[in-house]
């Protein structure tokens, strides 16, 4: 019977599964536009009129690399969280 776990397949795995940096782009309403803005930062990378401009930027900015959009609504609260990852 062969083995299926040996320590040359464990170091791979383990290889493969270490941490990525995910950077996250909140999308959140302002005075009277909507913001993207990225975590940790305080100005806006870009301001829209509505909220389906803002998340379809964040979009595109997320997908080019390990990202994720987290959409808030009008009170702050999380509505929705899209992730995106390199295929490898």
């Amino acid at each position: 019977m062969r083995k299926f776990y040996t320590k040359k397949r464990g170091k791979s795995l383990a290889s493969l599964a270490q941490q990525v940096e995910v950077a996250k782009f909140h999308v959140i309403s302002g005075d009277s536009n909507w913001r993207v803005v990225s975590e940790g930062n305080v100005k806006a990378i870009k301001a829209f009129s509505t909220m389906e401009q803002a998340v379809t930027f964040a979009k595109v900015i997320a997908e080019k690399r390990t990202g994720e959009v987290v959409v808030h609504e009008d009170s702050g609260q999380i509505k929705d969280r899209i992730t995106f990852t390199v295929a490898h």
